[in-house]
């Protein structure tokens, strides 16, 4: 069975069929794949099926994650794990009571296509005892019912300067086998674009339109109530349990990182999630880019299964522009070692999403 068809296999039973935009797919599913849980995914199509590469690539990471690979922190411009900014005196509430304000400020979207372009990586480990890093960018331009994508995967490359000199030892070899005997390349993949027509065209924990989106409550507490209703005390991708304020983390800040929603409506998403008591302010850091921020975050549990033993501990974190009321990036980190990262160690970035460019638009270039 190939990744992808392992992929849809283990799709839970109570995520339907309808299909999703393969880049709000990614940013959900960035979570599924640093967490601890049998449902990888990546730029995945709607229903699964698009971005099949990617979709691949994702089984891929899921399964690297409990191999005991992975040798160090990767690298990041400049380091948001290892060399943090001296903390700052506001709290996650603050910082989002501002980029709140901010968010609704902003002018009312007047283009045709909601535009993003935006890059990711994984972490690999592969047999050998090293860990491998890969990067791909792509872009994405989403109307009522249709949506059209372009990308590529830019290759791996080792993660670290430890993992560098173990793949330099072993022959710097262009191919590499990692757990479950699967072979990945370090070439860069062909450019890829594609088109689809769907009703569905976003992940809100579960498959909504256009429509669903422009229809969302702008007062945050029925934002939260409009959201909840499909809580059922599991996380997003598995029916692995999840508590209430990570689901709701989850869920808004797909919302607050590249939802298609007005600014009154990404405005509510931030006074919920600083409602929420488990968020907590990490004061500055950059993104992978190096654009700096601030983050906040929500701990949350790393485990293959309900009663793991080696659970580990994951921290989901959001990289805010509070002066323009922007998400630039969303990570899962390391905190524990356990589940799936029990071969990972603490401070390691285990998936990053990171918005280049967010926007309306009335023109599209695929």
């Amino acid at each position: 069975m190939n990744p992808l068809d392992e992929l849809r296999a283990a799709r839970p039973a109570h995520l339907g069929d309808g299909p999703v935009d393969p880049r709000t797919r990614q940013t959900e599913l960035s979570y599924a794949f640093a967490q601890a849980r049998a449902v990888p995914r990546r730029n995945l199509k709607p229903i699964w099926g698009l971005g099949l590469a990617g979709a691949a690539a994702a089984a891929t990471a899921v399964a690297v994650f409990g191999s005991g690979i992975g040798a160090g922190t990767v690298p990041r411009a400049p380091s948001t794990i290892q060399a943090e900014a001296p903390p700052v005196d506001i709290s996650a509430k603050q910082l989002l009571l501002v980029a709140a304000t901010s968010a609704e400020s902003q002018p009312a979207p007047t283009g045709k296509f909601w535009h993003i372009k935006s890059q990711s990586w994984s972490l690999f480990g592969v047999e050998g005892g090293y860990a491998m890093a890969d990067e791909s960018q792509g872009e994405t331009w989403t109307t009522d019912g249709r949506q059209w994508s372009t990308g590529q995967s830019l290759g791996l490359k080792p993660a670290t300067d430890a993992d560098r000199a173990a793949w330099e030892a072993a022959g710097s070899p262009s191919m590499m086998t990692i757990t479950g005997g699967k072979q990945i390349t370090t070439a860069a993949g062909k450019p890829y674009s594609s088109h689809y027509s769907n009703k569905y065209i976003y992940w809100l924990g579960r498959n909504v339109t256009l429509a669903d989106l422009r229809a969302l409550p702008s007062d945050e507490a029925e934002l939260k109530a409009s959201i909840l209703k499909y809580y059922e005390g599991h996380d997003t991708e598995s029916d692995l349990p999840m508590s209430e304020d990570a689901w709701l983390f989850r869920v808004a800040s797909g919302l607050v990182i590249d939802g298609p929603v007005s600014p009154q409506v990404r405005a509510a998403a931030f006074r919920m999630l600083a409602a929420l008591p488990s968020v907590t302010s990490l004061g500055q850091v950059t993104d992978s880019t190096g654009r700096p921020g601030t983050a906040i975050a929500i701990e949350t549990d790393s485990q293959i299964k309900v009663g793991d033993p080696n659970k580990g501990v994951l921290q989901e974190r959001v990289i805010i522009d509070e002066k323009s009321g922007r998400a630039l990036a969303r990570e899962s980190v390391v905190i524990k070692p356990g589940g799936f990262q029990a071969g990972l160690k603490a401070g390691t970035v285990a998936y990053a999403y990171t918005i280049i460019e967010s926007d309306w638009t009335d023109t599209r270039t695929s």
